[in-house]
């Protein structure tokens, strides 16, 4: 995952997004923020409140792996990933 690619571009991307939500999306996480402290490091706050428990236990394989690299993800956040 290129995240100085992701760091550049993310913004651009969701802003012109056909998807509404996305226009005005949050970038959440230490690439995006100098006082980012909840864990993240890549995500977009889109204010869907799902339960993440399910795909958190499957994430936390790879985590405990050192298999992931978007860091954690907070109520109402999805992770973002953008390929170049």
């Amino acid at each position: 995952v290129d995240l100085d690619f992701i760091r550049a571009h993310a913004k651009g991307i969701l802003q012109s997004s056909p998807i509404s939500y996305l226009n005005d999306a949050q970038l959440r996480g230490t690439l995006f923020e100098d006082d980012c402290c909840n864990g993240s490091i890549l995500s977009v706050f889109t204010q869907f409140y799902v339960d993440h428990a399910e795909p958190l236990r499957v994430l936390s394989h790879y985590q405990n792996k050192d298999q992931w690299c978007l860091g954690e993800l907070a109520d109402g956040h999805e992770f973002l990933a953008i390929f170049p």
